[in-house]
């Protein structure tokens, strides 16, 4: 197991007044939780888990929160997961920006890319190297660690983040600072804020469908070869959670005729359909019927919808499946 403590502070007039709905902050810790505990899932997998704990209740005239951050993963499983990096609570911190210290492999971190882009889509991003991707938004270019631009794509954190630094929209709350050991690491101000926000839906004649399929190709950015667990993918710049459910594909990856690495891709038939989870909330489910293919992966991506054959580099290598 392993953790890291942090101290979140809120500063503004509703702190000095002292007249702040203590609803508010608590719905920013929830915040934290949920992009800490999706970034943990999507970085090191279904075997790990991780949580926020509040240490220690507001401290009367301050509005100070201590958390530690807990990540654990179970040491008979590191197995499973092949090809990628294990971040433990210190390095998921640090990627998604809550702190700064120890950060030299990453990069910018996940809130660097939210401040820089202010709330724009980017224009293109190019794989450079193994590790990183190019962000290009207009005629400025960032470079961020392939695992930050897989994290950006990912509509829960989105979410989650937009929840974090709600205070800064509803209540008189200026600013979010995040400290280490007494030394100021992250800065969210108000002016900020609308960085966070989720993008606004755009309805189609058909958005009323709640289920249907469609061959697509997937980027492979977490994998597990425990038949039944979920893979994560990226599906132009957003990101798929799906469960494989081809046995003819486990056939061969059991029987080692298949190898992947972060990156690859798969052609594959997607079942989707929209449920209703426990919570009310509705919730996609999506399950991969059919591999078709494996693709290795190419030397550069594009955002914004671009279609597979617009993807430069054909692969050096496929391996097809019977159909």
């Amino acid at each position: 197991m392993s953790s890291t403590n942090l101290e979140v502070f809120f500063e503004g007039p509703a702190v000095k007044s002292g007249t702040i709905d203590a609803r508010v902050l608590a719905d920013s810790l929830i915040g934290y939780s949920e992009v800490f505990a999706r970034t943990n899932a999507i970085v090191n997998g279904e075997v790990s888990e991780a949580a926020v704990l509040v240490q220690s209740e507001f401290r009367a005239g301050s509005f100070i929160a201590g958390l530690e951050l807990v990540q654990n993963i179970a040491e008979h499983a590191r197995h499973l997961i092949t090809a990628h990096p294990f971040f433990d609570a210190t390095g998921l911190a640090a990627l998604i920006g809550f702190i700064t210290k120890n950060r030299e492999a990453v990069r910018d971190s996940l809130i660097d890319l939210y401040k820089w882009l202010k709330g724009e889509k980017p224009d293109k991003a190019v794989q450079v190297g193994d590790n990183n991707t190019e962000i290009t938004l207009g005629q400025n270019k960032k470079t961020v660690n392939n695992v930050v631009y897989n994290l950006y794509g990912d509509v829960a954190i989105r979410s989650a983040l937009e929840r974090l630094t709600s205070p800064l929209r509803n209540a008189a709350i200026d600013r979010i600072a995040v400290s280490q050991d007494g030394e100021e690491q992250a800065v969210i101000e108000k002016s900020e804020a609308e960085y966070f926000e989720p993008e606004p839906l755009e309805l189609s004649s058909d958005s009323s469908e709640m289920e249907g399929q469609r061959e697509t190709v997937l980027i492979v950015s977490k994998l597990s070869f425990v038949e039944g667990s979920t893979w994560t993918f990226l599906e132009k710049g957003g990101t798929v959670v799906a469960r494989i459910e081809d046995e003819g594909f486990w056939k061969q990856v059991h029987q080692h005729n298949v190898t992947f690495g972060e990156g690859d891709r798969l052609r594959v038939l997607l079942h989707w359909k929209v449920v209703q989870a426990r919570s009310k909330k509705l919730v996609p489910k999506n399950t991969i019927e059919k591999v078709y293919e494996v693709l290795e992966r190419p030397v550069q991506m594009r955002l914004g919808g671009k279609k597979d054959d617009e993807i430069v580099s054909p692969p050096i290598r496929s391996i097809r499946f019977d159909d």
